[in-house]
């Protein structure tokens, strides 16, 4: 008995070209999901220690090392909608009379892919160093130029922080253009306005090739109250450029920034009808991370600030040297070397000591930093 069996996968065969000729169709009909926008709140800042060892020429009584919290931060940022954001710092390291400190406050609106509104207290474009937060900068201390200069701006002192609005944006695809410009009171962190005039201030930057930035800024304002007797108008400028070769480890820097207060006297702090302060100061800085210890980064910095071109011998020049060692991310160990040359004029100051002119020494600056 011959028992002959036939099979045909020809059937088959059609209905399983069928099924994935309708899963494809059904594919391209279907949207993709939306991705929900993360609008929980989200929680960071940092805390800095310090031991400082000033080699300066104090007055008796003054102490010439200590340990110091120098900043600590905490920051609250998020947002409510796609389009509305808003950020909160307090500042926790003031003085005893000061205490803690609102310093940032402002609500966000994208306005337009290229463009953000800020309102409220926020920090403003104004030179490249002045716009990094202390976690962002490599030295310890900012440039004496950029710290003496854009620090006082808004009434003599701001922190480069007021209270106003802001547009901002940018574009990769424009030669990597950023900028902001704010219209803003003028009268410094957590004040009120003092006069009916409005300062106004702005960067604008490019990145014509990979890793390289060039960019300006200026700021121009009214300095004294309405009722003053005298007007003192504050106008400032900076330029810089930067040059990040990630591949080697390598970063380059410079800035250059001027400013002049038109009837101020330098000498005694106080609106002087017909004098003028006319500070202006450079710096060129390198960092490097070596290829055998990919976490270790070195330091130089060569930096020339004339306190006032108007008075003979108000120079001060310093060069910094440094390594860091970072731990995770932005948590880091800094050690940094002031050696600083002053001259004899009594208006020449410097960060971190109380000594004037000539009595300024070198400093040694031991960072501990902790960001989350």
């Amino acid at each position: 008995m011959f028992i002959t069996l036939f099979f045909t996968t020809a059937p088959m065969a059609a209905t399983v070209e069928e099924l994935e000729k309708r899963v494809m169709e059904l594919e391209k009909t279907q949207k993709p999901a939306e991705t929900k926008p993360d609008l929980k709140p989200k929680l960071f800042g940092y805390i800095e220690t310090w031991y400082q060892n000033d080699d300066s020429d104090l007055a008796d009584g003054k102490v010439d090392n200590e340990f110091r919290v120098r900043r600590a931060r905490i920051d609250v940022k998020g947002n409510v909608t796609d389009a509305v954001g808003y950020r909160v710092t307090a500042n926790l390291d003031g003085a005893a009379s000061t205490k803690a400190q609102l310093w940032d406050g402002y609500i966000t609106y994208k306005l337009h892919p290229l463009a953000l509104v800020t309102a409220g207290q926020f920090k403003y474009n104004f030179t490249l160093e002045g716009l990094e937060g202390t976690p962002d900068r490599i030295p310890v201390l900012r440039a004496e130029s950029i710290n003496d200069i854009a620090t006082p701006l808004g009434t003599k002192g701001g922190s480069l922080r007021d209270v106003g609005v802001q547009l901002s944006g940018g574009s990769k695809d424009v030669l990597g253009l950023k900028y902001g410009v704010a219209l803003i009171n003028g009268a410094g962190l957590n004040t009120r306005d003092n006069n009916n005039d409005k300062d106004v201030v702005g960067g604008v930057s490019i990145s014509p090739i990979n890793g390289l930035t060039l960019g300006v800024s200026g700021y121009s304002g009214k300095g004294e109250n309405e009722d003053a007797a005298i007007d003192v108008d504050e106008t400032a400028y900076g330029a810089h450029a930067e040059y990040i070769l990630k591949d080697i480890g390598l970063g380059l820097r410079g800035e250059y920034v001027k400013a002049k207060w038109e009837n101020w006297n330098v000498a005694t702090g106080a609106a002087a009808n017909g004098v003028d302060q006319e500070p202006e100061g450079w710096y060129l800085q390198a960092a490097y991370k070596l290829p055998p210890l990919p976490n270790l980064q070195v330091m130089a910095r060569y930096e020339d600030y004339e306190k006032d071109s108007n008075t003979d011998d108000s120079h001060l020049k310093t060069t910094t040297v440094g390594a860091t060692y970072y731990i995770k991310n932005k948590t880091r160990i800094t050690a940094n070397y002031l050696m600083r040359d002053a001259d004899d004029s009594s208006i020449v100051t410097a960060q971190e000591t109380t000594a004037k002119g000539n009595d300024i020494g070198n400093l040694f600056l031991l960072q501990m930093l902790v960001a989350y």
